[in-house]
Order: structure tokens, then sequence, then C-alpha cells
């Protein structure tokens, strides 16, 4: 019958529909199993640039060591620049294609620079986010396909570097003031910006502490008193300027001379403990000072007949006229001072030069910190100067800041000493 036979035919047509959408849905299916395997295959890349002597480089591959047992979505390669004449073209080349500091290390991730590694919790979190937004990406470019685009715009500072041959820096010194070092504080949860203090404010807060010092203080006080006797202004500008500058300059050399010391004695795992021992115990120092002594000035350091002596040539050069000789009095005057100073500053200078050179900063950085903290060092010295032109009476108010000096220095001497004992990575700023 007729009917039969369309009805067989069209029970046929819905067979074939039927297995024509179940085999369209198997290979859909099969796509998209294959495509989240795919994906959870698929690793994102993370190239840097590193050299062996960088800490921070170490510090990077440390960091990514550890994340990859963790999770498995990506993999590293390091150009090292220092093994390979290949990689150190190509190093020049991406610093000078996308106007990079030449420093290590330089991380390419997901199509963005990273210059510098600082720590897990601020450029390893960049890092992670990056990993993240590159797995969902059907392509990203390698380094060297990067490069070769001519793309400038992803680039971020977010931690230290290490530039030149051997010799390890803080981006901020030698970069613009747009690039940032943040580092996380784990007590307070805080992140900071290490350019806009570290260094810079150690020195000047160390200088200021250290120039506080009743042995210098002291002779200038005195040398200011003679020559206010002497009722001559013209003479106090020439002789305490001469005393003042001379003092500074001579500083200089001898804190230039302890950093070097630093370098030439090496063994840090003796030295910088040593070290921390000295400026607990100056710590102490300057607080007793604090209970013991009050608003008195004086030098501890010296004896009477030392004190008597000095006020002795210091009133002779005040009642002389200012002749070369007289000029060199005062220099080779200024040089004793600053001997007796330097051991009057019980471990501050020693626990500042050490610092610079746990940073393991460049020559010139370390000059520019130098000439901050004698900055730092000669406040007081103009203080009591700016004291001497309007008054002797008003000399006496600075004895009062002396002691306050005192209490804050004994206690940060304190803290820096017990950093150094117990973990003076601490102070690598």
């Amino acid at each position: 019958m007729v009917w039969r036979k369309d009805f067989n035919i069209g029970i046929e047509k819905s067979r074939f529909f039927a297995l024509m959408i179940m085999l369209f849905g198997i290979f859909c299916i099969s796509q998209i199993g294959y495509s989240a395997g795919n994906s959870q295959s698929k690793k994102v890349k993370i190239e840097y640039f590193g050299r062996k002597d960088c800490k921070n480089c170490a510090n990077l591959e440390k960091f990514l060591k550890e994340l990859s047992t963790k999770r498995d979505d990506f993999e590293y390669v390091e150009h090292k620049i220092d093994q390979s004449k290949e990689e150190k073209v190509f190093f020049d080349e991406t610093t000078s294609k996308l106007k990079l500091v030449k420093g290590t290390p330089i991380i390419y991730i997901d199509g963005h620079i990273i210059q510098g590694f600082n720590t897990a919790d601020t450029t390893g979190k960049e890092i992670e986010n990056l990993i993240n937004s590159g797995k969902i990406k059907d392509k990203i470019l390698t380094l060297k396909e990067y490069v070769e685009s001519g793309q400038t715009g992803n680039v971020s500072s977010n931690g230290a570097v290490c530039t030149g041959d051997t010799v390890c820096e803080v981006p901020g010194l030698t970069k613009g003031a747009e690039n940032q070092v943040l580092v996380n504080i784990p007590i307070i949860n805080k992140t900071v910006d290490l350019t806009n203090y570290s260094l810079l404010t150690m020195s000047i807060i160390l200088g200021t502490i250290d120039g506080f010092n009743p042995c210098a203080m002291w002779v200038l006080v005195l040398f200011l008193t003679a020559l206010i006797a002497v009722g001559n202004k013209v003479k106090m500008f020439r002789v305490a300027g001469l005393f003042i500058l001379a003092e500074a300059v001579m500083y200089f050399f001898i804190l230039n001379a302890w950093i070097y010391a630093w370098d030439f004695v090496g063994l840090d795992k003796w030295v910088t403990p040593l070290v921390g021992i000295i400026g607990i115990a100056g710590g102490i120092f300057f607080i007793r000072n604090y209970l013991k002594k009050g608003d008195t000035l004086e030098c501890e350091v010296t004896d009477f007949e030392q004190r008597a002596k000095i006020s002795k040539k210091i009133k002779d050069i005040a009642n002389k006229p200012f002749t070369l000789l007289t000029a060199l009095a005062i220099i080779g005057l200024a040089l004793s001072v600053n001997v007796i100073e330097f051991a009057c500053s019980v471990g501050i200078p020693q626990t500042y030069t050490k610092i610079l050179q746990i940073n393991e900063v460049p020559f010139w950085t370390r000059q520019f910190y130098t000439f901050i903290y004698i900055i730092g060092y000669m406040i007081d010295d103009i203080i009591v100067f700016g004291f001497a032109l309007m008054s002797v009476n008003k000399l006496q108010l600075t004895t009062k800041y002396s002691k306050w000096v005192n209490l804050f220095g004994g206690i940060l001497m304190i803290i820096l000493g017990l950093i150094m004992l117990i973990k003076p990575s601490l102070l690598i700023m």
C-alpha cells in the first residue's frame, strides 16, 4: 500500500536525520573536550635575561622554581648574557629597541616587560597575574617576536636590578622619577616605594645623629664662644667656616676609608655580626648618655687635660690674625677633632658604611650617599653657627637638641645592630 511505503520512507529519513544530529553532537563534544584539554595543557612561556652574579636574578629563579611546584601552567627560560655571546647581543638589542636600562633581570611574559625583581608579594604577584591572563589567549608573541614588532608600551619597573658587569644597584638612582621599587612590609602589610626612602633616608638620619656629637660640638662651641669674645664677626665667618668645611671634607674621607676597608676585609660572615655588636654597644652608650648627662655637653673620649689643651689652642687661634698659618692650624685642629669624634661616634659610621657595602652600590652612588650623610652630619654645626651669630647664650640650646638625639640615635643603633646580627638581608634596599 502506498501510505505504508510513504510511512516507511518517513521513518528512514527520521533515522537518518537523528543519526546526523547524533554524529554532529559527538563531533562538537569532542572538539570542546579537545579545546578544554588543549587549554589545560597550554603553558605560558616566561623569558628573562639574567646572569650568574646577579642576586636579583637568583631571587627570581628561586621564586619561579617554588611557583612551578604549585602550578604547572607555565615554563621559563633564562637568557644567560654572561655565558653566551648570542644572548648578550640579543640583550643589547632588546634593551636598545625597548629603551630599557641595561640591568638584569628583564622579564618577558604575555606581551609585557618587567624590569627587575623584588619579592614574591610584589613582582611575584604581577608575574602570576600575567600567567593567568596569558592562559586564555590563543597566541602570545615570543620575546624575539615582541622586540621585532616594535612595541614599547607594556613595560613596568617593579623591583631591583643589577647593572654593569659585577655590581647590583637599586633602580631609581639612574632612572627617572617615574620608576618605582615596591616592597611589602610584612608586619603592617603595607607596600612602600623605596625610591622615596631607603638609603637616602638612612643617610640623612644616621648622618644627623652622628653630627650631634658632644666631641665636635664641644669644640665648635668653644671656638664660637672665643670668637664672640673677640667681637669680630668677619673673623668668626672665616675661622668657624673653615673649621666646619675642613671637618666635613675630612669626615667624608674617613667614611670612604671605612667603605673600602669593608671591601678589602670581606669576611661578611664574621664582620657583619661584629659591626652589629658594635652598633648595639653604641646604642646602649647613647641611651646611657641620655639618662646620665641631661643637658651637659661633654666629650667622654677626652679627659680634662686634653680638653684644656684644645681649649688653649682655640683661644690662641681666635686671638691671632687670620693668616695662612692660622688656616693650617684650624685644619689641623679639625683633623684631630675628627679623630676624637670618630671614636665618640661609637659605631654609627661603621654601621652606615657596612650598610652601603651590603647593598653593593656603585662607586658614584656611594659618593652620593656619603655626601648626603655629610650634609646631615653638618646640620648641627650650621645650627650652632647660626645661634652664635645671634648670641652666645643661644649656644646652650644646642645641648637640649643633643640630648634627644642621643636617645633617638641609641634606639636606632640598637635596632640596626640587631638586624645585622639576625638578618642582614633586611638592610638591602
